[in-house]
Protein backbone atom coordinates (compact mmCIF):
# COMPACT_ATOMS: atom_id res chain seq x y z
CA UNK A 1 0.00 0.00 0.00
CA UNK A 2 1.43 3.43 -1.08
CA UNK A 3 0.74 6.56 1.27
CA UNK A 4 -0.37 9.62 -0.43
CA UNK A 5 -0.91 13.12 1.07
CA UNK A 6 -3.85 15.02 1.08
CA UNK A 7 -2.16 17.62 -1.01
CA UNK A 8 -1.01 14.99 -3.71
CA UNK A 9 -4.79 13.59 -4.34
CA UNK A 10 -6.54 16.88 -3.47
CA UNK A 11 -6.90 17.36 -7.48
CA UNK A 12 -8.45 14.16 -7.93
CA UNK A 13 -10.82 14.30 -5.47
CA UNK A 14 -12.23 17.54 -6.36
CA UNK A 15 -12.53 16.32 -10.20
CA UNK A 16 -14.67 13.45 -8.47
CA UNK A 17 -16.78 15.35 -6.10
CA UNK A 18 -17.62 17.76 -8.56
CA UNK A 19 -18.78 14.74 -10.82
CA UNK A 20 -20.81 13.45 -7.92
CA UNK A 21 -22.56 17.26 -7.74
CA UNK A 22 -23.78 17.54 -11.24
CA UNK A 23 -27.46 16.53 -11.31
CA UNK A 24 -27.50 15.92 -7.04
CA UNK A 25 -30.17 17.84 -4.82
CA UNK A 26 -27.38 19.37 -2.72
CA UNK A 27 -26.90 22.96 -3.57
CA UNK A 28 -25.72 25.50 -2.40
CA UNK A 29 -25.42 28.96 -4.49
CA UNK A 30 -21.87 29.71 -3.71
CA UNK A 31 -20.50 26.53 -4.00
CA UNK A 32 -18.28 24.48 -1.63
CA UNK A 33 -15.09 24.57 0.31
CA UNK A 34 -13.23 20.66 0.40
CA UNK A 35 -11.94 20.88 3.57
CA UNK A 36 -7.88 20.04 3.48
CA UNK A 37 -7.89 16.70 5.15
CA UNK A 38 -8.93 13.44 5.79
CA UNK A 39 -11.75 12.64 8.24
CA UNK A 40 -11.97 8.76 10.02
CA UNK A 41 -15.06 8.33 11.61
CA UNK A 42 -14.43 5.21 13.43
CA UNK A 43 -17.23 2.22 14.33
CA UNK A 44 -17.90 0.52 17.26
CA UNK A 45 -19.34 -3.00 17.79
CA UNK A 46 -21.45 -1.70 21.11
CA UNK A 47 -23.00 1.29 22.28
CA UNK A 48 -21.69 1.80 25.83
CA UNK A 49 -20.35 4.65 28.18
CA UNK A 50 -16.98 4.73 26.81
CA UNK A 51 -15.26 5.65 23.38
CA UNK A 52 -13.03 3.20 21.42
CA UNK A 53 -10.31 4.59 19.90
CA UNK A 54 -8.73 2.55 17.02
CA UNK A 55 -10.43 -0.31 15.44
CA UNK A 56 -12.24 -0.18 11.89
CA UNK A 57 -12.71 2.86 10.41
CA UNK A 58 -13.72 4.78 6.55
CA UNK A 59 -11.74 6.94 5.39
CA UNK A 60 -13.44 10.26 4.07
CA UNK A 61 -13.01 13.95 2.63
CA UNK A 62 -15.37 16.73 3.61
CA UNK A 63 -16.88 19.83 1.88
CA UNK A 64 -18.60 22.73 3.28
CA UNK A 65 -21.49 24.76 1.62
CA UNK A 66 -20.21 28.15 1.34
CA UNK A 67 -23.49 29.81 2.07
CA UNK A 68 -25.87 27.39 4.19
CA UNK A 69 -22.37 25.81 6.45
CA UNK A 70 -23.72 22.53 5.54
CA UNK A 71 -21.05 19.87 5.66
CA UNK A 72 -21.30 16.33 3.51
CA UNK A 73 -18.60 13.68 3.73
CA UNK A 74 -17.62 11.42 1.02
CA UNK A 75 -15.73 8.07 1.66
CA UNK A 76 -12.77 8.33 -0.07
CA UNK A 77 -12.74 4.63 -1.61
CA UNK A 78 -16.09 5.68 -3.26
CA UNK A 79 -14.72 8.76 -4.97
CA UNK A 80 -11.38 7.34 -5.82
CA UNK A 81 -11.96 3.14 -6.71
CA UNK A 82 -8.58 2.98 -7.78
CA UNK A 83 -7.02 3.93 -4.93
CA UNK A 84 -5.34 1.36 -3.00
CA UNK A 85 -6.16 1.94 1.01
Amino acid sequence: MTTKSFEELKPKIQEAIEAKLKGSPIVDEDGFILVDGFFMPGFQKEISGSFVIGGPSVPAVAIVGKTTGRIYYFALKVLLPDLDI
